[in-house]
């Protein structure tokens, strides 16, 4: 996935130009909603990631920060994985890395009333996630990760827009991931 930015110059067709255009489906100085909404949603992956490790890391830190980034489910899914990880004394160590995201599907389909429950617009990311500098430890400092774990998590993030086109407003809704070896699996 690359960035809209190449086409933005506008000299490469004229607007009266219907045939010789190879992307005829956008009017040349006009932006795409639909690449965008991908740029902004795959832009904010590096930010999730972040503050749930800040949330691991700094036991202090409120929950409520999850809002920030989530929405629910998945907000009250950390919510609950954080706070049973803190109540069991475990104290993370190092933090994720993104190695790579990619926008597998746009939908910008706004239904607010939609029962039972409000259609937004929604982005899936998909987010190859190297966890192999993150350790857990216990209140005596013995490690509570497996030595054999996978180096990857691979997640497929669902990434919703409830005040679109506000940019500032992308939140994870859902966040399944599966341990791997590699990106590739």
């Amino acid at each position: 996935v690359s960035g809209c930015s190449s086409s933005g110059d506008g000299s490469s067709a004229a607007p009266t130009s219907t045939t010789s255009s190879p992307s005829s489906s956008a009017a040349p100085s006009a932006t795409d909603p639909s690449s965008d909404a991908e740029a902004q949603a795959v832009a904010f992956v590096p930010t999730y990631l972040g503050t749930i490790d800040d949330l691991y890391l700094d036991p202090s830190r409120p929950l409520d920060d999850l809002y920030e980034v989530a929405v629910a489910p998945e907000a009250t899914a950390q919510a609950t994985a954080i706070g049973t990880f803190r109540s069991q004394g475990f104290q993370q160590i190092g933090r994720s890395q993104l190695v790579t995201a990619t926008a597998d599907s746009v939908d910008l389909t706004t239904d607010p009333a939609a029962s039972p429950s409000p259609t937004l617009p929604t982005v899936v990311v998909t987010a190859c996630v190297d966890v192999s500098q993150v350790q857990a430890t216990d209140g005596s400092g013995t490690s509570v990760i497996p030595a054999d774990r996978p180096r990857y998590l691979v997640a497929r993030l669902t990434v919703v827009n409830p005040n679109y086109p506000d940019a500032s407003s992308w939140r994870v809704s859902e966040a399944p991931n599966r341990q791997a070896q590699s990106c590739d699996e």
